[in-house]
């Protein structure tokens, strides 16, 4: 019996395009189309590719049907070196013999707003403006998103920050000072998560996971947002892990886009 009562969702798939742009794998994805064929979705750019959407594509696709989640386009980008692409300046490896962080952030947010956005916008059916636009990403990939709200405040009008990495040296200070409240207040939207359990059994900065995304959820409350436009998502028990993250998105999805 049910299977004939959702038969009508379940024909009803999104689908995901693979392209190479630059030296970069992008994973697009397109809802389900609905009744008025020439509706245009929002566009939420993705950092480290389909990991965070893709595994759950089936749940998110049945809140795209029923209504429950808006419907987005979700772009995947697939860093060329997460260590480079994710790090807004250069800074030194966490632990002796890795590499150390190469700051290639600039760089990297310049080719997702000048080659990347241009790419989708002709090709899909996007709504565009500050309000449609969305840059999301977990761990390095929370804390470049968070640095592209102030870098691209006129670009990007939704934000998530999937339990970002604001130990990075540096971040929370550069957030401190540069100013954008003026401009976001009202305007934007901001998502930050963070598991209750990161940083347990950390000796360095990572330890002060919890409390360092505390103290990045107040300095943008006195940058000028409000409750109304950040929600800080404390992921009881969670620990710093892919499946935790991807627990977050459709969440993220439903704060930023609902």
């Amino acid at each position: 019996m049910l299977h004939s009562h959702h038969g009508g969702l379940r024909k009803k798939k999104g689908h995901v395009d693979e392209i190479s742009l630059d030296g970069y794998l992008l994973h697009i994805y397109t809802p389900p189309v609905s009744v008025n064929h020439n509706e245009l979705y929002p566009v939420l750019y993705v950092q480290d590719g389909s990991s965070l959407f893709l595994s759950g594509l089936d749940e998110l696709e049945r809140g795209f049907s029923t209504g429950e989640l808006p419907r987005v386009i979700l772009v995947g980008i697939q860093p060329v070196n997460r260590l480079d692409d994710y790090t807004p300046w250069k800074a030194a490896a966490l632990v002796e013999g890795r590499p150390a962080f190469g700051g290639g952030g600039d760089a990297y947010l310049a080719f997702v707003v000048t080659k990347v956005m241009p790419y989708v916008e002709a090709k899909y059916p996007v709504q565009t403006g500050l309000e449609h636009t969305g840059l999301i990403g977990a761990s390095l990939g929370g804390l470049i998103s968070m640095y592209a709200a102030f870098q691209y405040t006129h670009i990007f009008g939704r934000i998530g920050s999937i339990s970002g990495s604001y130990w990075f040296p540096g971040m929370i200070d550069y957030m401190q000072s540069a100013s954008f409240a003026t401009v976001m207040a009202g305007t934007h939207r901001v998502y930050i998560s963070v598991g209750t359990r990161e940083g347990e059994g950390k000796t360095n900065v990572q330890k002060d996971m919890v409390p360092l995304t505390l103290q990045a959820h107040e300095v943008l409350l006195a940058q000028g947002l409000d409750t109304k436009d950040v929600l800080l998502e404390l992921d009881q028990d969670a620990v710093h892990r892919v499946d935790c993250f991807q627990r977050q998105f459709p969440k993220a999805i439903q704060w930023l886009f609902g």
